[in-house]
C-alpha cells in the first residue's frame, strides 16, 4: 500500500502548513494492511488496523516507515476501531465505526501513556457511550450515525459523525472518565462530505478535518476560533486534494 494516506497529510500539515503539497513518502509494511487511526507520540507514529483485526497498536518510524514496536491491548476487541487521539497523559482509541447505525456497544479505550511506554502488553479503561439523539437502531447501510473522527478538546473527547446520508457532521461530547454515558450533540456543520478524521491544535485553536465527497474526492478543511460550545462558528477553509479518487 502506498503511503499517500490522508491521516498523515492531516498530521504533517499541522507542522508544515501545506494543505495541498502532497507526495508519496513510502510504502506501509504489510502488517498495516488496513491502517486507520493515527497519532504522533515521542517522535514516532502509532496506528492500528480497522475492524475485525487484532487489538494491536503499531509504532513505526516516521522516515523509514518500519514497525519498531507492537503493543497488545489486553482483553480488548477491535469491533470497528476507527480513530486515535491523545492528551498529556493518555492515548484514546475510538471503537466508533457504525456504518449500519445499529451498534449499542460504541466505546473509547483509554490507555495510560506511562503503561504504554513501559510494556508491550497494556490494559485499557472503557468509556462506553451512545448517541443521545439516536432513537432507532434498525440496521441501515450507510447510516448518519457512523463515525471515524475523534479528538481531544480541553477536558473532553469529541466524536464527529460521518453522515453518509446528510453529507454533514455532528459533534458529540464524551467525558474522558471511564463509565457509560449518553453523548450529547452540541454543534453541526454541513461540510458537504464524509468526515474521516480530525485533530485539534490547541496553540492555534484550530480544528483540522479530512474526508471525501460523495464522488470520492478527498478534502482537507480547517476551522478556527473554536469555543466551548461552538466548533464550527469560526473561519472555514476547505481544499480539495489533487490525488485522484
Amino acid at each position: 500500500m502506498k503511503f499517500r494516506f490522508l491521516h498523515i497529510l492531516l498530521l504533517m500539515s499541522l507542522y508544515a502548513g501545506a494543505q495541498s503539497n502532497i507526495e508519496t513518502i513510502g510504502e506501509l509494511p504489510p502488517q498495516l494492511n488496513e491502517t486507520s487511526g493515527l497519532i504522533v507520540f515521542n517522535g514516532r507514529l502509532i496506528t492500528h488496523n480497522d475492524s475485525g483485526n487484532e487489538p494491536l497498536l503499531f509504532e513505526f518510524d516516521q522516515e523509514t516507515l518500519e514497525i519498531v514496536r507492537t503493543v497488545t491491548v489486553i482483553g480488548a476487541t477491535n469491533t470497528d476501531w476507527e480513530a486515535m487521539t491523545q492528551d498529556e497523559d493518555f492515548i484514546y482509541i475510538g471503537d466508533i465505526g457504525n456504518n449500519g447505525g445499529d451498534r449499542s456497544d460504541l466505546n473509547i479505550l483509554k490507555i495510560a501513556k506511562t503503561e504504554y511506554q513501559n510494556s508491550t502488553m497494556v490494559t485499557a479503561e472503557t468509556i462506553a457511550f451512545s448517541y443521545g439523539d439516536q432513537l432507532d437502531f434498525t440496521t441501515t447501510p450507510n447510516s448518519d450515525f457512523d463515525a471515524e473522527a475523534l479528538f481531544s478538546f480541553r477536558d473532553e473527547l469529541i466524536v464527529l459523525t460521518k453522515q453518509w446520508q446528510s453529507q454533514g457532521t455532528v459533534a458529540y461530547r464524551v467525558p474522558k472518565s471511564p463509565g457509560t454515558f449518553v453523548a450529547t450533540p452540541f454543534d453541526t456543520n454541513q461540510i458537504n462530505g464524509l468526515v474521516t478524521d480530525a485533530t485539534y491544535d490547541a496553540p492555534t485553536n484550530t480544528l483540522f478535518l479530512v474526508g471525501y465527497s460523495n464522488i470520492l474526492v478527498p478534502f482537507f478543511a480547517s476551522f478556527t476560533n473554536l469555543t466551548a460550545n461552538s466548533l464550527f462558528g469560526g473561519t472555514l477553509q476547505k481544499t480539495d486534494l489533487e490525488i485522484g479518487f
